[in-house]
């Protein structure tokens, strides 16, 4: 599941890439959402998160989309892209996650797994 997953996750950055723009914050947040949830190995998060970030802008729900607006940003391609090629070289660490490692992932994804 983690390679289908790192696999749509890459597809995403190089749609970007073909679209020659950076991702809008509702893109940026979904994807580092997927990010962290692929490194701490909760793939059915990650993929959750990896559809939302396929959802057209006239889908989206208004009131999430305008709270991340009033977010910085945080995440570019490049971070994105780096962070994925850590996770596919390191996947064998996050096996090793401390649970105490688990729960700070957790926090930092919102808590909502």
């Amino acid at each position: 599941m983690q390679d289908r997953l790192c696999w749509i996750f890459s597809a995403a950055l190089d749609r970007l890439d073909r679209e020659q723009r950076e991702p809008d914050r509702w893109e940026e947040e979904c994807l580092s959402y997927a990010l962290g949830a692929l490194a701490c190995c909760l793939y059915p998060a990650a993929a959750v998160e990896l559809a939302a970030f396929s959802r057209p802008v006239a889908e989206r729900p208004a009131d999430e989309v305008a709270e991340l607006e009033h977010k910085p940003r945080r995440f570019t391609k490049e971070m994105l892209r780096h962070g994925l090629d850590h996770v596919m070289s390191h996947s064998a660490v996050s096996d090793d996650m401390s649970p105490a490692g688990h729960l700070a992932v957790r926090s930092f994804l919102g808590a909502s797994l």
